[in-house]
């Protein structure tokens, strides 16, 4: 799922619509003068506003406008647009008042006529704020402040509810939020909210739709675009289970609406190799290994041109596609620029695992131990090479005994598969990484240790940071303490003013 802040978004929200409306300055002309009932009615709301009354106070000024501009309508009718405004303005703020429920009886809000029906307060305003927009479409912007600053409070309250797993009440105040702030940039943050509570759901289709909406909303943006970025990904992921699901031609469909939405993206951003990627991952998903295969060759033939991590990760999308050699070959390139990249490393091994290499195994689990020796997955891999090893001697060792060569090997390979699998089946600890990021000279790593005794213990994880030849940058030593038996706990590492460094090594906590 797509993370979002639980921060004010009021203040972005408040700052980037007075930027915005700064620009277009004077394309909206409002008469607030006229008739008198919209000048005492528009005083009423800003006064009460700048003044900053107590909510009971406040409560009754914009009741007050609100009879100002529905008891006598014949007198209104030369300036709509006018009375419209300062009527959906001060809608939304005695919708915002403390305890004020979504509807009210009219007579409570100042309306005259039917008293005692209810009325929903914030529907109204957008209502109000719609026939603004239609008489003149240049005011948008005038009419954008008061949606904000209830699509805010609205957008706020639920990321809180959805934060508490009340995923109803969220998706309610998240949905009024768009009734009165949709196509605005900034509604993207909606839909945000929204797409996490689909996903909550399990429903991938709507969360395509939200997380696309948020997609176009951030536009050409630049402050957006990591974000962006993010959510096509994301896009991506969940559009890929949807053709997962199908079948046949309706498969084949799918995979080609994917296809048609990242190419959108991979003409705006042609130098993301992550998202290049993506788009060969679709088309080798409808056969058309001729196109991802430009890239992919492209990678191994001119390896400068990219980072090892986005070599790494083209070679994952070939070997999740099945494309095991494009894999081998592109993971080899990988360590080539970073031959201690422990994601390349195991990647690696796998592929030549599963494509039957068992041979090319044995020096890459090597360097893979020497850098990450409390994996036990990594332990799995080198029992499989053992395994396949025995494997092949099995028929050539049968009525042979010890000095003999043949013999001798077989006994080791068997040998040395126990000592793996035991390795792996019965490690004591696990350590495991969850982040490594990147950025100039400052490099976070993050991770936990796995205490699989059931003894109380306290480790002293030994890490070198290396540059790409192997060099050690820096060192550190950090303590995870009583980690209680059967249980986890996190560790994190941050390096400043230290460019150069492109992975890691820790030394063994075991034996």
């Amino acid at each position: 799922m797509i993370g979002f802040r639980t921060t004010s978004f009021a203040a972005v929200l408040v700052a980037t619509a007075a930027a915005s409306a700064a620009g277009q300055e004077g394309a909206c002309r409002i008469d607030y003068g006229r008739p008198g009932q919209v000048k005492d009615a528009r005083n009423a709301v800003l006064t009460t506003e700048v003044a900053n009354r107590p909510p009971e106070e406040a409560r009754k000024n914009y009741a007050r406008a609100v009879t100002l501009l529905t008891r006598e309508p014949d007198r209104l009718r030369s300036n709509m647009i006018g009375r419209n405004a300062v009527l959906g303005h001060a809608l939304v703020n005695l919708a915002l008042l403390p305890d004020t429920p979504d509807s009210v009886r009219r007579a409570d809000v100042g309306y005259t006529s039917e008293p005692d029906a209810m009325v929903d307060l914030l529907t109204a305003a957008d209502s109000a704020l719609d026939a603004v927009e239609a008489e003149n479409p240049a005011c948008k912007e005038e009419t954008e402040g008061p949606r904000r600053r209830a699509y805010a409070e609205l957008v706020n309250a639920a990321v809180n509810e959805y934060n508490e797993r009340n995923i109803d009440a969220a998706e309610a105040k998240v949905r009024r939020g768009l009734m009165l702030y949709d196509d605005y940039p900034l509604s993207y943050l909606a839909y945000n909210v929204l797409g996490n509570i689909q996903q909550t759901r399990d429903d991938i289709t709507g969360a395509v739709t939200s997380f696309t909406r948020m997609v176009d909303l951030m536009g050409s943006d630049t402050s957006f675009t990591a974000e962006r970025k993010n959510t096509i990904m994301v896009v991506n992921e969940l559009m890929q289970q949807q053709a997962d699901a199908l079948e046949g031609e309706a498969k084949t469909a799918k995979a080609n609406e994917l296809i048609a939405f990242l190419e959108k993206y991979s003409r705006e951003y042609p130098d993301d190799v992550k998202l290049q990627a993506a788009v060969a991952m679709a088309q080798l998903r409808t056969g058309n290994t001729e196109a991802a295969g430009r890239l992919f060759n492209d990678m191994i033939n001119s390896p400068e041109k990219y980072t090892d991590v986005q070599i790494m990760e083209a070679g994952v999308t070939a070997a999740r596609a099945n494309e095991n050699t494009y894999g081998a070959q592109l993971f080899e390139a990988a360590l080539k620029k970073n031959p201690y990249s422990r994601d390349a490393l195991f990647n690696l091994a796998a592929i030549y695992d599963a494509d039957s290499q068992f041979t090319k195994m044995p020096p890459v689990l090597e360097r893979l131990l020497n850098v990450d020796p409390e994996n036990p997955d990594n332990y799995q891999l080198l029992a499989r090479y053992w395994q396949a090893r025995a494997r092949t001697l099995r028929d050539s060792a049968q009525g042979k005994e010890p000095p003999d060569p043949v013999a001798v090997a077989w006994e080791t390979a068997n040998n040395e598969l126990l000592k793996a699998y035991t390795r792996m089946q019965d490690a004591p600890v696990r350590v495991s990484f969850n982040l490594f990021s990147h950025d100039g000279g400052r490099h976070i790593l993050a991770g936990n240790v796995e205490n699989r005794t059931d003894a109380e213990k306290t480790y002293s994880l030994k890490f070198e940071f290396l540059d790409s030849t192997g060099a050690v940058l820096e060192s550190r030593e950090v303590p995870v303490e009583a980690v209680g038996g059967k249980s986890s706990k996190s560790f994190r590492v941050e390096l400043t003013d230290k460019p150069g460094v492109v992975a890691f090594r820790y030394a063994p906590l075991t034996g």
